[in-house]
């Protein structure tokens, strides 16, 4: 953070920071840039300001002061020329005593005589000129370079709004096509298959059934995985312990036990969560036992799942094989299965609702030898 100090600008701090605040609840590029142009005018006292963009090989005036003389849209310079090039390219600020008098200066105007070069990382630049010889001093160029700071944060947050937006609804469009393009010839060929099942008797039937029955679950998954990843924008309290328990009471358990042991209330997305430990749990059943699945509801071979605390996160272990340390990353990829009824999707689900809420996620062996997935970073109320 630029080191502000000076009597010239103790006053312009506490107002540059009620600007930050303006920038951050903004919502376009624009918004920032002219919002930039009024701080310049009104606390720093730059008469003459612009910022400047990038365009096509060239800065563009993208927002000015009403008083300049330039205008919105005009270009300045390009990329590479003058001091405005030099500030964007070498990203330093850049203070212009007299135009005259330095090598690198490209007046877009005559009557611009010394000014002031701030960069803004990879959107632009920010300038104040005057038609004055050493007008600019060091500590206009601290309070423009606090300013540019938070102009810079402000532009970054919304383009990372922006992309996530746009992923979004991508996914929303495919979930779309996913629940309802995809599933209703599903429906009807899962209708017709009850139908011929009751006029005549054929041993294809029954795997026709499978088939169908496997791919209603492929589009679950695929719909859950579009969910899944959207990004996590509004998040609530969410009480851990409570939304395992009645995930697990969904669940067909046989004679699997699960031990909560964890009082946490997450900041997070209640859906996700729901969707993210019902997706381990199942994971933990149907491959914790050591057992063959026949076998796996006989009391010797029932899988103990506990759910507990870490300092930043939580836990899910389980008491069966484990997972070779060799095995541990690729389990997360789409389509990873050791089932051959199983379609690879699980975890894969459970690692995109990890990232969209800005978790990390990791696997290791639990203190019985079997799996424990551990998710961090987590925020809580």
């Amino acid at each position: 953070m630029t080191n502000v100090g000076g009597d010239k600008n103790k006053s312009r701090i506490t107002r540059l920071h009620k600007v930050a605040a303006e920038l951050q609840a903004a919502t376009e590029h624009d918004e920032v840039y002219d919002t930039v142009i009024e701080a310049a005018v009104e606390i720093l006292g730059f008469d003459w300001c612009a910022v400047g963009v990038p365009d096509d090989g060239w800065l563009c005036a993208q927002s000015v002061s009403e008083a300049g003389p330039l205008e919105k849209d005009e270009r300045l310079l390009r990329t590479d020329e003058g001091v405005a090039g030099k500030t964007y390219q070498e990203q330093k600020s850049v203070i212009l005593v007299d135009g005259e008098e330095h090598d690198t200066a490209k007046p877009v105007y005559d009557r611009i005589t010394s000014g002031l070069s701030v960069p803004l990382g990879k959107w632009g630049i920010f300038q104040g000129i005057a038609e004055e010889r050493a007008v600019f001093e060091s500590e206009d160029r601290e309070a423009a370079e606090l300013l540019a700071s938070h102009a810079t944060a402000a532009l970054n947050r919304i383009e990372h709004e922006q992309t996530l937006q746009k992923k979004n609804d991508r996914l929303e469009k495919f979930a779309s096509v996913v629940s309802h393009d995809l599933r209703s010839p599903l429906t009807v060929a899962e209708l017709r298959l009850e139908m011929l099942r009751q006029e005549c008797d054929s041993e294809y039937i029954d795997d026709i059934d499978q088939a169908l029955d496997r791919m209603d679950q492929l589009l679950e998954n695929l719909l859950s995985l579009a969910r899944a990843g959207e990004a996590v924008r509004d998040p609530e309290p969410v009480e851990l312990a409570r939304v395992a328990k009645n995930c697990w009471e969904t669940l067909e358990s046989g004679r699997d036990t699960l031990t909560v042991d964890a009082d946490l209330i997450l900041l997070a997305d209640a859906i996700q969560v729901r969707q993210l430990l019902e997706n381990l749990l199942k994971n933990a059943m149907e491959h914790g036992s050591n057992a063959p699945e026949e076998e796996h509801q006989d009391d010797n071979t029932a899988v103990r799942i506990t759910i507990g605390t870490l300092d930043n996160g939580f836990y899910i272990a389980d008491d069966g094989t484990g997972i070779p340390p060799e095995k541990r990353d690729d389990v997360f990829e789409s389509g990873y299965s050791t089932d051959t009824d199983g379609t690879g999707f699980g975890l894969s689900i459970v690692m995109d609702i990890v990232e969209a809420h800005g978790w990390d996620i990791a696997v290791t062996e639990s203190v019985d030898g079997g799996a424990r997935f551990e998710i961090t970073g987590v925020d809580t109320d």
